[in-house]
């Protein structure tokens, strides 16, 4: 009797993932890898680590908090906004956010063409075949099959644990990679760690998603987040440790897969590379539907069916010509894929204490929230998680 009770409570978790897994899964994105393994690179890794550990928390509390505001509110993120903010404002972070995105699409197509590029395949057909892919996924009629099939895509982010084992460094290799303090270059690091940790379109995201599917109760949405949390961490630390003991021989900011593939053997190369087009196809379908969601409801007066996808419709033409603009920057851009993964991840920190303030103001407002408005303990963890991430900003200032 003993092993039903345990097989009911395999399939309750296994019901339980959904949009929580799949968006901070979708943050480990193909330009938040790259950063991780040219992070990595700078060594430090002691510091970094215990970043990553100290951003866990954080993006709980504030991932917890979408999901009591689509429980309290059951409408999504973006009509809440203009209910309690104001049409104007509502538009204002919609366009931000947009714009952000596009910047983070342009490294998912670049991680995804390095990807195909590596198994010979030409750069610009692998741009060209990465964009109809994810155009053709995002463009399905229901949420929940696209969430379910991105679900199942998200378990290859796994490859990078046997490319991680694959690397046999020596005890040099280890001692090389703990050293180091608190240096100037660190800051900006740590802001673009924190800006791959927690995105301000994965509140969009977390809001919507629970609003679009099938989250029954506030307990089964937290077990999601804290799995997702811990998948995150997982495999953000195991991106930077491969980065930390790759020898450093070359420029690993130029073309960080192509750096690992020549220092650390074909078949890490390969496995890292499969990873990172996966980050990149995942995160390029959740983060152009959440884009998609943003302009629909600061843009499209009233509240639309929940299984509809925003990018049915009469934005289709929106998200087409941002899909479209992304993957042309891919084929022409000039800046080192590394280097703009680092400055797309620090962008969106720079946004976030705007969108946490954002979520803060229509989370406490009784009338919006009724019961589940936060107190004012989670009110002050909120202020300090706004006042971190400004000094994680104003630190990287002072560091470049």
């Amino acid at each position: 009797m003993s092993g039903q009770p345990r097989k009911r409570g395999l399939w309750l978790l296994f019901f339980a993932i959904g949009p929580g897994v799949l968006g901070l899964a979708a943050d480990n994105d193909a330009g938040g890898m790259l950063s991780y393994a040219v992070t990595g690179a700078a060594h430090h890794l002691l510091w970094f680590i215990v970043g990553l550990l100290f951003m866990a928390p954080i993006t709980y509390v504030v991932q917890e908090l979408a999901l009591r505001v689509a429980f309290a509110t059951g409408k999504p993120y973006g009509a809440v906004i203009q209910e309690r903010l104001g049409r104007h404002w509502s538009r204002i972070n919609g366009v931000v956010l947009h714009s952000l995105n596009l910047v983070i699409l342009v490294t998912e197509f670049l991680g995804m063409a390095m990807g195909e590029n590596l198994i010979g395949i030409p750069w610009t057909l692998a741009v060209i075949s990465a964009f109809a892919i994810v155009l053709m996924v995002t463009s399905w009629s229901r949420y929940q099959s696209v969430e379910r099939v991105l679900l199942l895509i998200s378990a290859l982010n796994l490859v990078f644990i046997p490319a991680a084992l694959l690397l046999h460094p020596s005890a040099q290799a280890w001692r090389l990679a703990f050293q180091g303090g608190m240096t100037a270059p660190i800051g900006f690091l740590m802001l673009s760690l924190a800006g791959n940790a927690m995105a301000p379109w994965m509140i969009y995201w977390q809001q919507n998603a629970v609003w679009a599917g099938r989250v029954r109760t506030l307990k089964a949405g937290r077990a999601d987040i804290v799995m997702g949390v811990i998948a995150q961490i997982v495999m953000a630390a195991v991106v930077l440790t491969i980065g930390a003991l790759t020898p450093i021989h070359g420029q690993v900011a130029q073309n960080p897969i192509l750096w690992i593939a020549g220092n650390d053997g074909r078949w890490v190369g390969d496995l890292f590379g499969l990873g990172i087009f996966n980050a990149g196809f995942l995160a390029a379908c959740t983060i152009s539907l959440s884009s998609a969601w943003m302009v629909r409801e600061s843009w499209s007066p009233g509240i639309h069916a929940r299984q509809e996808l925003p990018t049915r419709g009469g934005l289709f033409l929106l998200h087409l010509l941002t899909l479209a603009i992304a993957a042309a920057a891919a084929l022409t851009v000039i800046v080192p894929s590394g280097t703009l993964a680092l400055w797309a991840q620090a962008l969106g920190a720079l946004w976030m204490p705007i969108s946490l303030i954002t979520l803060g103001l229509v989370a406490r407002d009784r009338r919006t929230m009724g019961l589940m408005a936060i107190r004012w303990k989670r009110q002050l963890g909120l202020a300090a998680i706004i006042v971190l991430f400004i000094g994680l900003g104003i630190l990287a200032l002072i560091a470049s």
